[in-house]
């Protein structure tokens, strides 16, 4: 374990004192430091890198369902006592080299996020935040906006209204509410939604109660600023002391007790629950079982274990719990996965997901057979494996301090406030590694203790949540008839009434704060930020690095140096050679070569031992359609490359080429596996068709991409109906070889060395202290049957994947979806391709320009309720400039607004305020800035500019290009760019709505131009076409 300081401090920062230093896993110092003024709490993390993250952190408390946390915590940010003007901290902030601020609402606290590019602007800003966050103005006239409101049509709206309504009876948050509601029995904060449920905003909150709860929580006492990056302490206590002063200037704030002290009930028997949730199809539900674990406040280690547990549990083909629920001919569910809600009375919970209907009372009875066979040695802990996943978690500790270092010591120390009690509570929290090289001499009895003693003896609560067709249409009808009886018992006048209210107060929140007030933050340096270092070299380069030999590597490679503690090994593989026929194998191809036998030698591996040996080897494996693709139906940019991506260890260097070799060479699709697989992905599709924003970005990509792309063959609908197929096939011995062929077909051109190029990222000072030729290695990469080939990669950009408008069968359409309330919207235009275009800068200020935190879009339409969130951003890979706006209340209202917004921009005689274009140009280059926070960013930027073909400063190089920004460059990009959005003859609209909105959406679109192909399911649509 890391040492802890226990020596007083050389020398007190003003009022502050040293309570203790760490080490983050021995690696990221991190000191923690109390006012003995104020009570207020510091925690400084001194993270590499050009960006600097601050996380304002209360312990918060509820016992209801009225979301006093969440309402506070949006109305935080509509102004303070010395800064009373609803959106002042946000243009400031982007003034500061920020994008604006942010913040999120848990269970047991709230906390207030803001990231800036270098410390100077970071220091100017934090004294403003703090003013918002401990002396808010509160007002009624923001609360009515931004909380709940009726508008003149009798229609409910506000900002946190929006928010709730598009995730309040989703599936997942309705069986994940009510495991709470049962786990947590009597009185319990930690069974509340502290978001707040809409008929509590519309019927219980109030603005006194806000009030009432701020005095309450939001106390210097209470207050943690984690902050993490390059700044100096003495810098920063120097800029705290005023505030500070103020603090202490208000006089005795009367005694506090901190949250969650008290008792928590104890969980006394077991439950099994059955809830309904609205659903177009009544296909698969879900099942969540939880357990009461090990205390968050004097059982770290226990905790800890129980993770380890799980994981050892879920989180491989070959863990016990996914091969007797997934991997089966007749599989319980898609997926098995955990989550451990680190309370002061913790929970324990798996989730099965996209659980077949007759399945669903069978998955609690199975669960307790498969835990009672590892407990009593029937099927006994295999302690090999559990070593893997324990030495894995290791590896990930030490990769999440790499790649997301600000986050991850930022909620080791939210743990720490929240349940910390002394010095050694917040090393142990801050040490995750020396926990785990503990774990690592634990024997099976210290294992199969934990299951009998949380998973077997203790009570659990099932929750089985069934999809329903009727509970759909119960709610539209009962929702509808709210909405009349509540326009009939306000009447004409009372609407009117309404009306004014909330006229009355969007001019309130409107007025505008003096321009001396906005202009009184200097806009820092951007000369003095620290980046992450990076040389990078390829096959073509005339000068290699001098302790790596690159002409010895069999393909085209692409190599980064950097200051890493892993080897990244990329595998790009061109998919363009593949017919329009078999492309659609790409998903199964590459879900299955992660999980399949390997042919070594004579020797077939089964594939069990090849997923464990691949876990013991590697920290990540990982293969992705198209670059950054975050989830399996949707292709990242540049989607016609495919990618095997491997993180290790630089001692598993050697071995990590050959797994390359032998996963993309050697692995033997079998019927077996490929049936069982293909099942896993078939039964993951009712779980995406209930997100609204996934399907209407799906809609989108087949509106305007042709057959030839994968984001065409990838789509979530064309997925199931061509893996249905193939089951059909696979289950047809008169069919099997054939399948078997045809997908092999397709890893036979992608694997050919001519579409392949290596990418590789790692610090080659270190590799070559372990291996004394480490290039020579890479002569193992082919097999004997494959010839090196040294091509350059192949970029196929997407725009060049578009379809010609005049082939678009449907141009614009909407989609009812009985599983979402909300409305999501897509819409696209040609814009520029090439990231080196002149006018991109200039352009991505106009859009920053209007789209900023509190800028033009921001105050009209999240402002006035109409969406929760919106955006504008062009994408040079696709040629396509897009607007999209998520969970909507009001879309022709949010889609009338940024019309008429864009429209006073496109005038020959427009204005542009000189703030709000300040602040405009430093966020956004705060934006370009933060895409290489870390060293994983760093290496992703690297790769991405070979296909942009830019150079490798190409970040540094876009930030100076718009500094140089003016405001007459602006005046040209709305009618040359934005304009177009508004020509139906080239534009491209989806929208996905309440079935009951259909209708609606339809005639209102049409008053505006747009003419919408309407669909009352998405089985109707073109997505079910091939």
């Amino acid at each position: 374990m890391a040492p802890v300081d226990k020596s007083p401090p050389a020398k007190p920062e003003g009022t502050f004192s040293l309570i203790c230093s760490s080490k983050a896993n021995d690696l990221i110092p991190v000191h923690k430091y109390k006012s003995s003024l104020t009570g207020l709490t510091v925690v400084l993390a001194e993270v590499e890198g050009p960006v600097v993250n601050g996380y304002f952190c209360l312990a918060t408390e509820a016992h209801d369902d009225d979301g006093l946390p969440h309402t506070l915590e949006h109305l935080v940010f509509l102004g303070s006592e010395q800064y009373p003007y609803k959106g002042v901290l946000d243009l400031l902030a982007n003034r500061c080299l920020a994008s604006g601020t942010n913040a999120w609402t848990d269970t047991d606290h709230t906390c207030y996020t803001m990231t800036t590019a270098g410390s100077e602007g970071f220091l100017s800003l934090i004294p403003i935040y703090l003013d918002h966050i401990l002396y808010p103005t509160l007002t009624d006239s923001g609360f009515t906006t931004e909380v709940h409101h009726v508008t003149g049509d009798g229609e409910d709206a506000g900002v946190v209204y929006c928010e709730m309504q598009g995730r309040e009876n989703t599936g997942e948050s309705r069986v994940y509410l009510q495991l709470l509601r049962t786990i947590y029995p009597g009185h319990c904060g930690y069974k509340s939604e502290t978001g707040g449920i809409m008929k509590n905003l519309r019927e219980s909150v109030d603005n006194q109660k806000v009030r009432a709860y701020h005095k309450a929580f939001y106390r210097p006492e209470n207050l943690t600023l984690i902050i993490t990056g390059q700044v100096k302490p003495e810098d920063l206590f120097k800029t705290l002391e005023p505030f500070e002063q103020k603090i202490a200037s208000k006089g005795p704030r009367g005694a506090f007790q901190r949250p969650w002290q008290d008792p928590v009930p104890p969980l006394t028997e077991s439950s099994d629950i059955e809830i309904k949730f609205p659903c177009d199809e009544e296909d698969n539900g879900m099942v969540y079982v939880g357990w009461r674990g090990p205390s968050a406040v004097s059982d770290l280690y226990k905790l800890a274990a129980c993770s380890v547990l799980m994981k050892y549990l879920t989180d491989t083909s070959v863990s016990p719990l996914p091969k007797e629920f997934v991997e089966v001919s007749d599989p319980y569910c898609s997926k098995v996965s955990y989550s451990l809600v680190e309370n002061s009375e913790s929970v324990l919970m798996l989730q099965f997901e996209n659980v077949p209907l007759p399945k669903l009372n069978s998955v609690r009875r199975r669960l307790t057979e498969v835990l009672d066979a590892i407990v009593s040695g029937k099927e006994a802990v295999d302690m090999r494996r559990l070593a893997t996943v324990v030495n894995r978690h290791r590896l990930e500790c030490l990769s999440h301090l790499e790649n997301s270092p600000h986050d991850s010591i930022a909620f080791m120390a939210i743990g720490d406030m929240l349940y910390g009690n002394t010095k050694q509570d917040l090393d142990q929290r801050l040490n995750q590694v020396a926990d785990l090289y503990k774990m690592e001499s634990e024997d099976q009895t210290f294992w199969t203790g934990l299951i009998e003693q949380y998973f077997i003896r203790g009570p659990s609560v099932t929750v089985r949540g069934v999809p329903s067709v009727q509970e759909q249409q119960n709610m539209a009808r009962e929702e509808k008839e709210r909405v009349e009886q509540q326009r009939l018992q306000l009447g004409l006048e009372g609407l009117q009434e309404r009306e004014k209210i909330l006229t009355d107060a969007m001019q309130q929140n409107e007025i505008p704060p003096p321009q001396s007030m906005l202009t009184s933050v200097k806009i820092p340096s951007i000369e003095s930020i620290q980046f992450h270092r990076i040389q990078a070299y390829t096959t073509s380069s005339p000068s290699p690095h001098p302790k790596f030999d690159i002409s010895q590597v069999p393909v085209y490679m692409q190599l980064d140096h950097i200051h890493t503690n892993f080897v990244y090994m990329f595998v790009l593989m061109d998919t363009t050679e593949i017919s329009c026929q078999l492309r659609p194998y790409l998903l199964l191809l590459f879900e299955s070569l992660l999980e399949s036998p390997i042919q070594r030698g004579d020797v077939l591996v089964p594939y069990e031992e090849v997923v464990a040996q691949l876990e013991a080897d590697t920290v990540a494996a990982v293969t992705r359609l198209g670059l950054e693709s975050t989830s399996r139906f949707q292709c990242g940019p540049y989607c016609q490359t495919t990618s095997l991506m491997l993180q290790l260890e630089p001692n598993k260097y050697e071995r990590g080429i050959v797994w390359i070799r032998e996963l993309l060479y050697q692995t033997k699709l079998t019927v077996e596996r490929l049936k069982i697989i293909a099942a896993k992905i078939i039964n993951d599709v009712a779980q995406i068709k209930r997100k609204g924003n996934t399907m209407v970005r799906d809609l989108m990509k087949g509106v305007i991409y042709a057959k030839e792309s994968n984001h065409y063959s990838s789509s979530v609908l064309r997925q199931h109906k061509f893996l249905s197929t193939v089951l059909e096939r696979l289950s047809d011995p008169s069919e099997c070889e054939a399948v078997l062929a045809e997908i092999d077909e397709v890893r036979q051109i992608i694997t050919h060395p001519s579409n392949m190029v290596v990418h590789m990222a790692a610090n080659l000072e270190l590799l070559a202290t372990k291996y004394t030729d480490p290039a020579s290695m890479w002569t193992q990469l082919l097999p004997p049957t494959r010839s090196p080939a040294r091509n350059k990669l192949r970029v196929t950009n997407d725009w060049q994947l578009l379809l010609d408008h005049s082939a678009s069968k449907v141009c614009n359409c909407v989609v009812g979806m009985g599983a979402v309330e909300s409305t999501y919207f897509c819409q696209t235009t040609p814009t520029i391709r090439d990231f080196l275009d002149p006018d991109l800068a200039p352009l991505l200020v106009f859009l920053q320009y209007l789209t900023q935190l509190e800028g033009p879009m921001w105050r009209l339409i999240r402002g006035m309720g109409f969406a929760y969130s919106y955006n504008m951003i062009p994408r040079p890979n696709e040629g396509l400039l897009y607007l999209t706006f998520y969970k909507a209340t009001n879309i022709i209202g949010a889609y009338k607004k940024t019309k008429s917004i864009l429209e006073e921009k496109l005038a020959g005689d427009v204005t542009w305020e000189q703030s709000l274009f300040d602040s405009a140009k430093s966020s956004l280059i705060y934006e370009i800035i933060e895409r290489e926070k870390s060293i994983g960013d760093v290496v992703a930027q690297s790769m991405l500019s070979y296909f942009k073909h830019v150079d490798h400063d190409y970040n540094r190089w876009l930030v100076n290009k718009i500094d140089k920004v003016t405001m007459e460059d602006l005046s040209r990009m709305g009618p040359k760019y934005v304009k177009l959005l508004f020509d139906p003859s080239i534009s491209r609209s989806t929208i996905v709505c309440h079935p009951s909105k259909v209708e609606e959406l339809t005639t209102g679109f049409k008053e505006l131009g747009i003419e919408l192909t309407s669909y009352s399911t998405l089985e109707e649509t073109f997505l079910n076409a091939w």
